[in-house]
């Protein structure tokens, strides 16, 4: 491979994976609704899943997958079933957040000083989630995203000669992890600024209700590209 063969797969790496989608929604919602650290472990979920898909492509199996339209069809519905739970527990949680009852302002009778606010819900189960649940739903979320053996198969047909060299292949491997994990943490790290983070805490159920209704869009899209 020459410099202009790198060039062109960074640079359309990097245009597929600044793309808003499910990677990044789920890494902004830990970041902001939890914390600095959830944010993180999700981003790096994120990418252990992208390393998988890297590799199957590296391997030429994304190709064999591509071509298999049932393989792919299971993909599809396991990934809209994915998208669809994170969607539910999302309303769910925004609903919840919305009819809880809010607490009793100094001097009425109440404490002095109303009690902390808790950690924002996990969409899916109704508490914050914790370092193994962030790493696994980002992990998760981005296996599940069906339209990622589209987007490999192209990437590498059309960039990544058949004959390269294992060295070759091992620096594609390497630059797309250095990029991946430098965006991604970058969004986890600016989800959890705290003037941005308190700006989205104070409007948790909202941004519990928008995030859980582009799931459930997300997978009704892949649902009807299934079928």
């Amino acid at each position: 491979m020459d410099a202009s063969q790198y060039l062109a797969l960074l640079g359309l790496w990097i245009a597929g994976i600044i793309a808003p989608g499910p990677d990044v929604l789920v890494i902004l919602r830990n970041a902001s609704l939890g914390s600095r650290a959830a944010g993180v472990l999700t981003a790096l979920g994120v990418m252990t899943g992208n390393l998988v898909w890297i590799t199957l492509s590296l391997t030429g199996v994304t190709v064999l997958i591509g071509q298999a339209d049932t393989v792919q069809r299971l993909v599809q519905v396991a990934g809209a079933l994915f998208l669809g739970w994170l969607g539910v527990g999302g309303i769910r949680a925004g609903l919840a957040a919305r009819t809880a009852p809010a607490p009793v302002p100094a001097g009425a009778g109440g404490p002095a000083e109303a009690p902390p606010r808790p950690a924002a819900p996990d969409r899916a189960t109704g508490r914050a989630p914790g370092p193994a649940r962030a790493f696994v739903v980002g992990l998760v979320t981005n296996l599940s995203n069906a339209k990622a053996i589209i987007f490999f198969v192209a990437l590498f047909a059309n960039v990544v000669p058949a004959g390269a060299r294992w060295w070759e292949s091992a620096l594609v491997l390497v630059l797309l992890m250095g990029v991946g994990l430098a965006w991604f943490t970058a969004v986890a790290w600016v989800g959890s600024v705290e003037r941005l983070a308190a700006g989205f805490r104070r409007h948790g159920a909202a941004v519990e209700l928008v995030a859980g209704g582009l799931f459930l869009v997300l997978a009704l899209g892949l649902l009807l590209a299934a079928l």
